[in-house]
């Protein structure tokens, strides 16, 4: 289940003094969602949604963003994650199960879902500490490897064979 406005209330939240701003990419499942954040631009000026774009637009958003935000209350694997790891984009996620098996319990920028407080405390220690957003992509890229298209390939082959073997006994 997708939490679409969580980073546009997080955003709110920041100091004034913040220069943050937030480009949101997707498309909207439900109208009055889409309703919604149409709303929420006309009040939040560090937030404005960008609808869908092509893959590509969107593997060239987040390889140009400072940070990625995943904001879903569940999800199995958010492709977002494996691509902004990919790119050594640094990544703030929800604390959900999809994304404690991609980045692992103790990635630096997990938070509560729902949690629009927590977010705001790490957009705001993103854009203030240099340290941190070098954190977030190391730790992005301790887990690179797990998203490289050989070892997912290797993994499909191994899963594949298993179900033939199963098929056959």
């Amino acid at each position: 289940m997708k939490d679409p406005l969580l980073c546009a209330r997080a955003a709110m939240l920041v100091p004034a003094s913040s220069r943050l701003r937030v480009e949101h990419i997707g498309d909207s499942l439900d109208a009055s969602v889409a309703l919604a954040a149409r709303e929420e631009e006309l009040r939040n000026p560090r937030w404005r949604w960008l609808g869908p774009r092509s893959r590509l637009d969107t593997l060239r958003a987040i390889a140009s963003a400072h940070v990625v935000v995943l904001s879903s209350r569940s999800e199995g694997g958010p492709g977002v994650v494996a691509e902004a790891v990919m790119a050594s984009t640094p990544v703030l996620a929800t604390r959900i199960d999809g994304v404690l098996g991609m980045l692992g319990p103790d990635h630096p920028g997990l938070f509560d879902a729902g949690d629009a407080a927590g977010l705001a405390r790490l957009l705001e220690r993103a854009e203030t500490d240099a340290e941190f957003l070098r954190e977030l992509v190391r730790a992005g890229d301790a887990c690179r490897p797990r998203f490289e298209r050989a070892r997912e390939l290797a993994a499909w082959r191994e899963l594949l064979h298993e179900i033939r073997a199963r098929s056959r006994s």
